[in-house]
């Protein structure tokens, strides 16, 4: 009996020390910057999507809203922004076409992408509207400095930053707070911080319920491993090693805290967010709220599978429910 008991728990070491190896590589795997492995596989295996090589009506779309945002980036109007974090350089390009105006939003973009990549032609349509748009690049993305990816926790206190950069641009700033995937995460988060009163509502398109929650979705999803112990062990490796716990960064929780106007937008075709998350989020907050649902846009994907109701939906959304905050069409 005793060298059966020796056996499991040599067994049961073993299995520690591998779920702590798994946990250690999965944390390096999706908050390292540096880390090859998501450009090399990890992008088409989590969100298989944005591979599709057969051209259609949406890739047709998709190309012209990226010409055109290509474009309206590089307008005269439009300049860049510094902002130093403690240790971290943050990047934003600022766009000022209408600088009596105090309409302002700030667009941010979702996981391992970019402010230009993801957000330019969110910034037209805006700028379309008669808004200033600010849209930073995330710690650890694009032009901005940094290693180690916040997930939208650490980001919630540089949104912070970038909103009072904008109201010493303008301090009667009327600031919407918009957000795609890890970008709707980042303005979910901040939502349950003290805001200025100068952020009127939020835009928010296929965010996840909490980094934890996200995680264990991939494991399941995509490594076919379960949770317990890895995101158990990951959770507290996480604090330790990139200054954050998995649960603690909680789009639901803050939402809690939540009182400002939230439109919600979700794909039912999105295999990196699923719609369950889409329904938690919309149940937390506390404030005024209205749903968007794209039948089968995939992740990030329902301004370009619906562009013409994505975006008059969002407009007709701020202008009945954002204080002050009229559309230009009126």
């Amino acid at each position: 009996m005793k060298w059966l008991l020796g056996l499991l728990i040599i067994f049961a070491m073993i299995g520690v020390v591998f779920s702590v190896y798994i946990a250690n590589y999965f944390l390096k795997i999706a908050l390292l910057k540096d880390n090859p492995w998501y450009h090399k596989k990890g992008h088409r295996l989590l969100n298989p999507d944005n591979f599709q090589e057969r051209e259609t009506r949406y890739t047709k779309i998709e190309e012209q809203q990226k010409q055109e945002g290509e474009a309206f980036w590089t307008e005269s109007f439009a300049e860049d922004r510094w902002l130093k974090i403690k240790d971290e350089t943050l990047y934003a390009r600022c766009f000022i076409p209408y600088p009596d105006n105090h309409r302002w939003a700030i667009c941010v973009h979702g996981y391992r992408s970019n402010g230009k990549r993801d957000m330019a032609y969110t910034a037209l349509r805006f700028a379309e509207e008669g808004y200033n748009v600010l849209v930073p690049d995330l710690r650890a993305h694009g032009k901005s400095s940094g290693n180690k990816i916040g997930m939208g926790w650490l980001d919630r206190l540089d949104l912070l930053s970038w909103i009072s950069e904008v109201l010493a641009i303008d301090m009667e700033a009327e600031i919407i707070l918009v957000g795609g995937s890890m970008g709707a995460a980042t303005v979910m988060m901040a939502s349950g911080e003290k805001l200025p009163t100068n952020v009127r509502g939020l835009i928010v398109d296929c965010g996840y319920t909490s980094v934890y929650d996200e995680f264990k979705y991939v494991l399941h999803e995509s490594f076919h491993l379960p949770a317990f112990p890895i995101l158990t062990i990951a959770n507290q490796l996480a604090l330790n090693n990139y200054g954050f716990q998995l649960k603690t960064a909680s789009s639901v929780r803050q939402l809690h805290k939540n009182t400002l106007p939230t439109f919600f937008i979700h794909g039912t075709g999105d295999r990196f967010v699923p719609m369950t998350m889409f329904e938690e989020n919309l149940a937390a907050t506390q404030g005024i709220k209205k749903g968007l649902i794209v039948a089968k846009a995939p992740h990030l994907s329902s301004s370009v599978y619906e562009p013409e109701n994505y975006y008059s939906s969002i407009f007709e959304f701020l202008e009945e429910n954002c204080p002050a905050v009229k559309t230009i069409s009126d």
